[in-house]
């Protein structure tokens, strides 16, 4: 075998166990509390309900910026990036001071949107989104992820490693410490 079908290999192979390790975990630090008012509807509908609903929402009333980033993070789920980066944009435009939530949720659509790759824009969105909140989850799990893609085991467990001692109650511990793991293996593999 070629090195370079080696290294295609090892990348979709990389792929694969990281898309596996943070889909759950990315929604899960990407999602806002959600008020418990919409806890009941979305227990009773399906995510395009879900989603139709809140569509039917803006269109009775455009400026509520909760609604827009809510619609975003469900895009970011059916991998519609263009139209989560078109929320997350509204959502932010309608708030008188951006979060780091809504900086770094818009980060994520543009880092998927443009092939998993941290361009200056997205870099600026992460920076400004850690000067609000240094252990954003979202922030630092986009960056850790992108360490891990690029072979930067060390730079991604650092980063993993941030996440856990910010305490942050609401982080899905397992998953973040079997991403260290297994940068862990792979860094002892090189």
């Amino acid at each position: 075998m070629s090195q370079k079908s080696k290294i295609r290999k090892r990348k979709a192979s990389l792929f694969m166990v990281l898309v596996s390790l943070t889909t759950l975990p990315l929604f899960h630090f990407l999602h806002e509390p959600v008020p418990k008012e919409a806890e009941k509807v979305i227990d009773t509908l399906t995510h395009s309900e879900y989603m139709e609903d809140i569509q039917a929402k803006l269109t009775d009333d455009p400026n509520q910026q909760e609604l827009w980033f809510q619609l975003g993070h469900s895009y970011l789920l059916n991998n519609d990036f263009k139209s989560a980066l078109t929320s997350f944009d509204y959502s932010i435009r309608l708030s008188v001071t951006p979060s780091a939530n809504q900086l770094a949720a818009k980060a994520s659509a543009l880092y998927y949107l443009r092939s998993q790759r941290i361009n200056e824009e997205v870099e600026l969105l992460l920076t400004a989104a850690l000067q609000q909140d240094t252990t954003n989850t979202t922030a630092l799990t986009l960056i850790a992820n992108d360490h891990l893609l690029s072979f930067r085991y060390q730079q991604a467990i650092d980063t993993w490693v941030r996440l856990l001692d910010s305490q942050k109650t609401d982080l899905d511990r397992v998953s973040i410490i079997g991403s260290i793991n297994y940068a862990k293996s792979r860094l002892n593999i090189n």
